[in-house]
Parts: structure tokens; sequence; C-alpha cells
């Protein structure tokens, strides 16, 4: 299975582990972390935060961007499920949103504290990662 974590730059170590995590168990993942495309320096986080602030001062016209969006739009039509994995903000958001509506399958890991924003689009709610690890088997069959 191919699973695409959606979840902001705070959350970068869960991301990771998660990630090692999924692969170890012989899925595919999609993360913004391991793209290429979000890094658009390639320097700490800190410069590329800064980078990227700067760009979406212009955001409409920006091409890094436009870059950025192609390539999670690109991840997130060619994943089978989409993990949001909170604390998340507003775009992690767009993007189950955005595979909601593509029909994939949405898992969510984390405490829900505003329910209307997930609404009941995910196919199953965890509170944490390793009880979605555990039910790995059932949700890839």
């Amino acid at each position: 299975m191919k699973f695409f974590i959606a979840s902001p730059w705070k959350n970068k170590e869960q991301v990771e582990k998660l990630t090692e995590e999924l692969k170890a168990k012989g899925h595919d993942v999609y993360s913004f972390l391991e793209s290429g495309e979000n890094l658009l320096t390639g320097h700490p986080i800190e410069e590329e935060m800064k980078v990227y602030w700067e760009a979406l001062s212009n955001w409409q016209n920006d091409k890094r961007i436009s870059q950025i969006f192609d390539s999670e739009i690109n991840g997130l039509k060619t994943c089978d499920a989409l993990i949001l994995l909170l604390p998340a903000g507003d775009s992690s958001h767009v993007e189950a949103g955005i595979a909601y509506g593509l029909g994939k399958k949405l898992f969510l890991i984390g405490a829900i504290n505003k329910p209307e924003v997930v609404y009941l689009m995910f196919n199953r709610i965890y509170m944490d990662t390793s009880s979605f690890l555990s039910d790995l088997s059932n949700i890839s069959s």
C-alpha cells in the first residue's frame, strides 16, 4: 500500500519515525520530508522555513510554491491512503479533503480537538501511531 502522510513540519520526527516503520513493513510512503519538493534549499529547517515564508509572500506567482503544490497533488493522486498525523494545520487538512474527494482511504492518528474539521471522512481513527501500526494488517488487506 502507498501512504501519503499529511502533517506539518513541527511533527518532523514523528513523520520520520512513521515513515520508517511503514517502509519496514513493506509499504511505500509519500512524505513531504522525503519528496524533496518541499525542501526549497536543502538547508537546516530554520533557513528552509525562512525561504518558504518568503516564497509565500508572492504565492500566486512564485514557482517554488507551484512546485510544492504539484508534488503534493501528484502524491495524493498516486497514494492508496492518506494518514493525517495530528496535530496538523490547515494545509494538512486540505490534503485530507483532497484525498477524500479522490476516493482514497483516510486514517487519522492523534487526539481530535476540533471534530468540525475532520467530519466523518476518516475510515479509522487511532489515538497514537502504535495503535495504527498494530492494526495495519487489517487496513492494508
